[in-house]
């Protein structure tokens, strides 16, 4: 029996899956970066009571020409002309539903690697050791896997010790591409400012690649019984820890926006 193929003009399903764009390594300089990574901070942070003024400086600099090369300034300034649009409560109901309440739009990084497990003791301890290395106390009630708090401490580093937070990102680097995919399937504004945060970031190696891939299929692990299995995590937990930088006096880490 021959099964009759529905004609071409009257289609009975639409795929709803979106390719993932594919997103180009830009260079940057040190200050491009910083400038960077501090609108992708405060713009996947969930907004306060400055947001307005947020979006006024960040509008600001996406217009200005040669402060930010056009790729990266154009995903921003999509992001902040749809926020305008529809107004901070707006933003903030789409917030909760996208970060809050959806797994794969998790903005503590190393839940994509070790879900709810004691391995993520393991991995904050090591994130909790990161600021204390760069001189730096997180002030704010999140994580210090919180991607916003990362991104920030980032920007406001030195060069040399800008490496420490390259590495961490780069350790967490399939929590990343997750999470950017994720927002495209869902056509997610915040897919925007992902984008320009990939475009900072090295290139995806395929080694990368097929991790995110099988974090992807398999989900977050469940508890494993022990801790020995923690010489698999995918980041280093052997390596001395670096010695901590002398914090200045009263220089401590501005508080994040409230969440």
């Amino acid at each position: 029996m021959t099964i009759m193929t529905p004609p071409r003009s009257f289609p009975r399903f639409l795929s709803k899956a979106q390719p993932e764009p594919k997103v180009k390594h830009v260079t940057l300089t040190r200050k491009e970066r910083s400038t960077v990574w501090m609108a992708c901070s405060l713009l996947l942070d969930y907004p306060g009571d400055n947001w307005t003024l947020i979006l006024d400086e960040i509008e600001l600099i996406t217009s200005t020409p040669g402060v930010l090369p056009q790729q990266i300034a154009n995903e921003l300034a999509t992001f902040c002309s749809w926020a305008r649009k529809v107004g901070q409560q707006q933003v903030e109901q789409h917030y909760v539903t996208t970060f809050d309440h959806k797994r794969r739009c998790a903005l503590e990084l190393t839940y994509y690697a070790t879900g709810d497990t004691r391995q993520r003791g393991i991995a904050l301890s090591i994130m909790k050791d990161l600021y204390s290395a760069v001189g730096w106390q997180c002030a704010s009630t999140h994580l210090p896997d919180y991607l916003p708090a990362l991104l920030e401490l980032g920007a406001r580093c030195k060069e040399d010790i800008i490496e420490l937070i390259d590495n961490t990102l780069a350790t967490h680097r399939e929590g990343i591409e997750i999470l950017h995919a994720a927002l495209h399937d869902m056509d997610s504004p915040w897919s925007h400012v992902l984008t320009a945060l990939r475009m900072s970031l090295p290139a995806v190696t395929p080694e990368i690649y097929e991790r995110m891939q099988t974090l992807i299929r398999q989900g977050p692990p469940s508890e494993m019984v022990g801790i020995k299995d923690h010489e698999y995590l995918p980041w280093p937990t052997q390596t001395a820890t670096p010695q901590p930088v002398p914090t200045p006096s009263g220089n401590k880490a501005q508080e994040s926006e409230e969440s």
